[in-house]
């Protein structure tokens, strides 16, 4: 999967789905048992972490600025969590 068709598909899931942005909402989503995928930023600093979670995930070969941008975001996301994706097919893309 290239970066392109995951920004293709991260476009039409932050217009029609519900995204989190940063660590702290990704654990709370994996807990809660809401999240469904996992985008995380190469430079992530809780890579390890984020790995061992049963999670499906996408390891963005950028850095959290990268990903930021990619969302329309002027700030750094190290995870990006997927909790309803709508219109979007990066679950399907990732299966």
């Amino acid at each position: 999967m290239n970066r392109e068709d995951i920004r293709k598909e991260l476009k039409k899931v932050l217009a029609t789905g519900k995204v989190y942005f940063g660590i702290k909402q990704a654990r709370k989503a994996v807990k809660n048992g809401e999240a469904k995928l996992l985008i995380v930023a190469d430079n992530c600093p809780e890579k390890k972490e984020v790995e061992e979670w049963n999670i499906p995930k996408i390891m963005f070969d950028g850095d959290g600025f990268e990903l930021g941008a990619f969302c329309g975001k002027p700030f750094n996301v190290s995870v990006l969590t997927i909790v309803d994706e709508g219109e979007g097919k990066l679950l399907k893309m990732v299966k």
